[in-house]
């Protein structure tokens, strides 16, 4: 019948993708986001300048915050894939 995919060169034998080129784009990708968001973060907070506007400072810091957080733990995720 019909071969399977590992058969087909499309996963190796522990039913992965052996391509690591999309997990390597976007691990770079969420790492870079969260890593300029945290700095961004980092510059306006203690200059007491808003990190959003029309957003209360506390809760705006507070939210970019834990945004690049997640984007860097997506990055890191995103890298042990490979």
């Amino acid at each position: 019948m019909g071969a399977s995919l590992a058969d087909q060169g499309g996963l190796d034998g522990e039913g992965t993708y052996m391509e690591s080129g999309p997990a390597i784009f976007t691990g770079t990708v969420f790492a870079l986001f969260g890593a300029a968001l945290l700095a961004w973060v980092a510059s306006r907070v203690p200059r007491r300048e808003p990190v959003a506007a029309g957003v209360g400072r506390a809760a705006s810091a507070a939210l970019a915050t834990l945004a690049a957080l997640a984007s860097l733990a997506v990055g890191v995720w995103c890298f042990t894939r490979l």
